[in-house]
């Protein structure tokens, strides 16, 4: 299991204050923190499959097929999970999030994230018990927890990385205090 995360605790605040007060400052540190971040996006570029991750990891066959349900009662459209190297390497990106997610106490900073949704099948597949053979498949051809996004974050050095993006935080953080100290305030 990969777990990795950083308690910052008033950030949220600060980043408020400096959004306010020092702009160009919360610019520069967003800017600093992305550029710590970017080599991890371009990792997981490069090991987003070339080709199929299967040999049938295509569109169907039949182009009369029709969608399957989920089981949420929305029609699933097959094509969404066509795969394409190009589009899935496209949509690899770094978010900077601002909200919490639903039933989180924490916050996310930064995120990488893959909006593609045959990317995000294959970096997930196989992470529970299935009996399915596609899922069997891709597990013993591509091992791992996680096979793009987790991969790259593991492979770039996680908690360097980690370290890095929290002691910007931190300088960034001491410069603004040193910029509030010197403009004087109650």
């Amino acid at each position: 299991m990969l777990d990795f995360e950083a308690n910052i605790y008033g950030f949220r605040a600060t980043k408020k204050l400096m959004r306010q007060l020092e702009p160009e400052l919360l610019k520069e540190m967003n800017t600093k923190i992305r550029s710590d971040l970017t080599p991890v996006v371009m990792r997981a570029k490069m090991l987003t499959p070339t080709s199929y991750p299967l040999s049938r990891w295509r569109t169907p066959a039949n182009p009369y097929s029709r969608p399957s349900y989920s089981p949420y009662g929305r029609r699933w459209d097959y094509g969404r999970l066509e795969w394409d190297t190009t589009e899935a390497r496209r949509q690899i990106v770094l978010r900077q999030r601002s909200r919490r997610t639903k039933r989180s106490v924490n916050r996310t900073l930064w995120q990488l994230q893959s909006n593609n949704p045959a990317n995000a099948v294959f970096e997930l597949m196989g992470r529970g018990k299935s009996k399915v053979n596609m899922v069997g498949n891709v597990s013993r051809k591509h091992p791992g927890d996680g096979r793009v996004l987790y991969r790259a974050w593991d492979q770039m050095g996680a908690d360097k990385i980690e370290g890095r993006v929290v002691a910007t935080i931190r300088r960034y953080e001491k410069e603004f205090n040193r910029r509030l100290d010197a403009a004087g305030g109650p």
